[in-house]
């Protein structure tokens, strides 16, 4: 087909042009077909996209990463299913008669049924088989190149399709190809509202940026709209590529982005209309491992080319694949996706090629006996700078959540969609959460679906990808860590992984301190560091003996409690109804409120039938701003963890009140608590408490407070138990966990080091230097704890607690968000620092003066 006017194709043509630009799977075959048609040298057939000049940077300032960019996508076409389920039924989308949000329109057009508040439509309460026979009409297609068939450059294609509300070409400029345009600004229901058409993927498509766009109106709308839009019942097809400076003297200096639409050029130079045509169906969707197999009378297909991301590159159904980067994207999508992978895997038949994908929440619940720890996931409710969320923890067993996590710890979503996350090193920050075992196995999940549009604004970029830097989401960051901080049921299960992994070990603690006491007597600085000189108390011991986290409760305990499906009531313990609960709390301190009730533990959070808590301040003059706290609610206990108002002060008393609304019972369950502050309490070291000892400059002074602890240290083997756990490798010198323990009713940081003595560095000592292996894997062991311990007194101070002079922020963030710590200091530097370890201790510990003479007088000028 080699015809230069748009004008001069028929269908058939416009057919087999959009067919083929289907098919290809490469940009050099796009280019081909539309070079063969007399479309790519042509400028004048090419219209900017939005129609506006320098629109690159609309594209540019989007996604961060190609897998959130696709989300957009994905995300669309559940809207365009939405919209059409909403216009065939003749309801004006912006009418009062539509929708009030996602969960209610997916209540309402595929349950029969409406929500209150967001509840019910949600995909965790379908069916399995109706997910997977929903998911039909939204569909994901690998096709093209992938590394395994033997091309390391090989791309891969996606393909987005849908059986949504479809467009037209008359259609297209003012929605999928528009920027800006705020078409669906006042639709409630529908998630995509910055009208950037998922633009932001585009920029990962190859060099050129080519993505095809193929869709048809659905007949029932097409045919109320053919009066004014003689395309409304027309196939469209069009092609965006990006369109590279030329710099030459009046071209645009910066890349372009257009799209195809060659009807009236040739009158119209860069402005015409996209190509259309009839046609009764076209195969559109995926069947199996065949992409375009199964025809479709409507709706939209999105062909990305060579997209350019690192992940499913192989296959996109892995556990490292596409699927479940979209599922930790997706936590709660609104409508199922089938994901299918159709790259050539000839002869293997039997396996399979397709899969439905639901969302992590959905993953998660369907499984969670496997995945998850008994107990989980626990259900909070979270007030931060007047902001209202709901919450789940999800605790997983060990190396369970590597499969659906990266680096993600805390997900904040909107309707379902991930629009930001605090990476998973806030577990570890030992100061302000302190469950650093528990790193690798947390996730939560914060739902900001309730926030208002100046809140979404101010926490969120508008490329609904990243959190902002403003305040607001630090007050919201510093709510999440104190309910972390102060959960039970975290505090038992991080004590319980400590416990299997050190008990074991504490009889090797005796030879240690003895070959460091040795070495102290020689050296009085390490004297100095470690002026305490007392072990912590065992951590594990409880009660006439008993360890925690035994039996078979989240607490530790036998759990027998089976809580109602609506409460019969919430009190504060030991308080009666109509009567104020009245406690005292001191200033700069936290305040701590415990309820009991008779609800299920998912009451706060549950997809159906919700209950509501609320807590405000019964101030008649207006002067508190409203508390930030966090509520959990756990076999019947409901713990409130509340900030006190900056505007208090010492001796003042206010009132809160509590509410408790139930979506099915009319009582309200409201509770009046009465707080008296007071001034911040200093505590006074017990007279019965031992002493620490004494240092050179006699006891109380201040050195003699800076001393730490001797430290637990785990000899770590290839191959072992916590060489897998903890992820060592050939060149791990020394790994450092610093967790918060309570030692006499004070907190202080216990830190266990496991030091690898299967070094590469130690192992060529041993091999090449004729010296006993025992004493060099002795002095390697005894360097590297040394060194961290040096570290650790630097960063903390005195009483193994962080120093007020320290980082304040358990660490300083890296490029990726992520929070570096001492303790990953202590890890890479002593990585770095194993190779010349041995040789230092051994020829700097055989200088003598004499050396020291002979190397002044060469050293020396004359």
């Amino acid at each position: 087909m080699t015809i230069s006017h748009a004008k001069s194709f028929n269908d058939e043509q416009i057919k087999t042009l959009a067919l083929s630009l289907l098919f290809a799977d490469t940009e050099e075959e796009v280019i081909q077909v539309l070079r063969d048609a007399g479309f790519w040298d042509d400028p004048d057939s090419w219209r900017l996209y939005g129609d506006k000049e320098g629109n690159f940077a609309q594209f540019g300032n989007q996604q961060s990463l190609p897998e959130a960019a696709l989300v957009e996508k994905i995300v669309n076409s559940a809207d365009a299913r939405l919209m059409s389920e909403c216009l065939v039924r003749g309801i004006d989308p912006e009418s009062d008669q539509a929708p009030k949000n996602i969960r209610d329109a997916v209540a309402m057009f595929f349950e029969d049924r409406r929500a209150t508040d967001g509840e019910a439509g949600t995909l965790v309460n379908w069916p399995s088989a109706k997910r997977t026979e929903q998911s039909r009409a939204i569909t994901v297609s690998a096709t093209g190149g992938r590394p395994t068939q033997g091309h390391k450059t090989a791309k891969m294609c996606l393909t987005i399709a849908d059986q949504g509300e479809g467009q037209s070409a008359q259609r297209l400029p003012n929605t999928i190809l528009s920027l800006n345009a705020k078409n669906k600004q006042r639709i409630p229901f529908v998630q995509g509202k910055f009208n950037m058409g998922g633009s932001g993927a585009i920029r990962f498509c190859g060099e050129k940026g080519l993505q095809t766009v193929i869709t048809r109106r659905h007949p029932k709308l097409a045919s109320n709209e053919e009066v004014d839009d003689p395309t409304a019942g027309k196939w469209a097809v069009t092609v965006v590529r990006r369109e590279q400076p030329s710099n030459k003297s009046g071209d645009p200096i910066h890349s372009e982005f257009t799209y195809l639409a060659p009807v009236g050029a040739d009158d119209n130079p860069r402005n015409g209309l996209v190509l259309s045509f009839e046609s009764e169906t076209l195969p559109l969707m995926p069947e199996h491992d065949e992409a375009y197999s199964r025809a479709i009378e409507w709706g939209t297909a999105v062909k990305l080319y060579e997209f350019e991301t690192d992940v499913g590159q192989s296959n996109i159904l892995m556990k490292d694949g596409l699927l479940y980067a979209l599922e930790r994207l997706l936590p709660e999508i609104a409508l199922p996706v089938r994901v299918h992978e159709c790259r050539g895997y000839k002869g293997e038949k039997e396996r399979s090629f397709e899969t439905p994908l639901a969302g992590l929440v959905v993953r998660l619940e369907d499984g969670k006996g496997d995945n998850l720890e008994d107990g989980f996931p626990l259900s909070v409710r979270i007030q931060a700078a007047g902001m209202n969320m709901t919450g789940r923890i999800y605790a997983f067993k060990e190396k369970k959540a590597s499969t659906y996590l990266k680096n993600e710890g805390v997900i904040f979503t909107i309707n379902g969609q991930a629009h930001g996350h605090l990476p998973k090193s806030i577990f570890s920050r030992p100061k302000a959460v302190g469950l650093p075992r528990l790193k690798d196995s947390l996730l939560v999940l914060v739902d900001c679906s309730s926030l208002t549009t100046v809140q979404r604004e101010d926490l969120f970029m508008t490329s609904r990808d990243r959190l902002s830097k403003k305040p607001i989401r630090r007050e919201l960051e510093r709510e999440i860590e104190e309910m972390l901080r102060e959960s039970p049921e975290l505090r038992t299960l991080q004590v319980r992984r400590r416990e299997e992994d050190v008990e074991s070990k504490l009889s090797e603690e005796k030879p240690f301190e003895e070959v460091l006491g040795r070495v102290f007597k020689a050296s009085p600085t390490l004297k100095t560091l470690f002026l305490r000189g007392q072990r912590l108390a065992r951590p594990f011991a409880g009660a006439a003996g008993e360890k925690p986290g035994t039996g078979s409760g989240p607490r530790g305990k036998e759990s027998t409690f089976k809580g109602r499906r609506h409460p019969t009531f919430f009190r504060t313990v030991n308080c009666d109804y109509g009567k104020v609960y009245e406690r005292n709390c001191e200033l700069g301190r936290r305040c701590r409120i415990k309820f009991e009730t008779d609800v299920e533990n998912e009451y706060f959070d549950r997809a159906i039938d919700r209950g509501k808590f609320e807590l405000e301040i019964v101030d008649p003059s207006n002067t508190l701003s409203s508390p930030s706290y966090s509520v959990t609610l756990e076999d019947g206990e409901a713990n409130l963890n509340m900030a006190l108002p900056p505007e208090v002060a010492a001796k003042d008393t206010f009132v809160l009140q509590s509410t408790v609304e139930d979506p099915i019972q009319q009582e309200q369950f409201v509770n009046l608590i009465r707080l008296t502050v007071l001034p911040k309490a200093t505590h006074k070291e017990s007279p019965n408490k031992p002493r620490r000892p004494p240092s050179g400059g006699g006891s109380g002074d201040k050195a003699a407070k800076q001393g730490i602890a001797l430290p637990t240290v785990i000899t770590v083997r290839e191959g072992d138990e916590r060489w897998q756990k903890h992820e060592f490798t050939t060149e791990t010198a020394c790994l450092v966990i610093s967790e918060p323990l309570d030692v006499g009713g004070e907190e202080q940081l216990e830190h266990t080091f496991y030091v690898n003595v299967d070094n590469n560095s130690l192992k060529t000592e041993m091999k090449y230097s004729g010296k006993d292996s025992r004493l060099l894997e002795a002095k390697f062991k005894y360097g590297v704890v040394l060194l961290g311990v040096a570290m650790l007194h630097e960063e903390y101070g005195g009483n193994g607690k962080p120093s007020e002079a320290g980082n304040s922020s358990d660490g300083s963030e890296d490029t990726s968000g992520s929070v570096v710590t001492v303790q990953d200091k202590i890890y890479a530097f002593t990585k770095a620092a194993a190779p010349v370890l041995l040789p230092i201790i051994d020829q700097l510990s055989g200088l003598t003066e004499e050396d020291f003479e002979e190397t002044s007088e060469i050293g020396d000028d004359e």
